[in-house]
């Protein structure tokens, strides 16, 4: 912005001039504030990530801390990836989610706004469980819940109640199994937390 010399009335100064701005007759303007992250709008990274372009082909830098915490404390038991298995014993054993320890009746919460898609009982072991779709590809399931507080249909935002820990399914105890899918594949959650 142009100033004033000392001693010049503001009105003596002229500002640069500015260059044309055109656009098509038919052209769409969008003034869409989802891309601004603030307080007030969580979801904005994440909106803005998902309208660009579809989940697959999120990069992990550009995707890390747009979602939500899916509990108040995130204390890891369990990473993604290749572990012993703790029902069997075994090795080689593939964790589709990240374990985080909570009591049993901890509250679960949406990790991003988005719509209830499943709520039951997921008969390869993951218990009673949630599924949240955000779109694009996106989803995030709760699992080994005890109950849960949602049902399919219903639109959910970040941080809302969406059930109460638990250990039900192949489970060794109180716990939340938190799992991010994109197009269908399960990804390494810490990637979006």
């Amino acid at each position: 912005m142009a100033t004033p010399a000392p001693g010049q009335p503001a009105s003596s100064v002229s500002a640069a001039p500015q260059p044309e701005v055109t656009a098509e007759a038919g052209a769409q303007i969008d003034f869409s504030r989802s891309s601004v992250v603030t307080q007030g709008d969580p979801d904005g990274k994440l909106k803005q990530l998902l309208s660009a372009q579809s989940a697959g082909s999120i990069t992990r830098a550009a995707s890390a801390g747009s979602l939500g915490s899916p509990l108040a404390q995130l204390v890891t038991v369990s990473p993604f990836g290749f572990r012993v298995s703790p029902i069997t014993g075994g090795s080689g054993d593939f964790h589709r989610g990240q374990d985080f320890a909570a009591q049993c009746g901890t509250s679960v919460l949406a990790a991003a706004s988005g719509t209830v898609t499943f709520v039951g009982w997921h008969q390869y072991g993951g218990g009673n469980r949630v599924v949240v779709d955000h779109g694009n590809g996106l989803e995030t399931t709760y699992n080994h819940l005890s109950s849960a507080s949602v049902k399919v249909g219903q639109t959910v935002s970040r941080g809302d109640l969406v059930a109460l820990s638990g250990t039900t399914g192949a489970s060794t105890g109180c716990h939340l199994h938190f799992e991010v899918q994109v197009n269908g594949e399960v990804v390494d959650p810490t990637g979006w937390l």
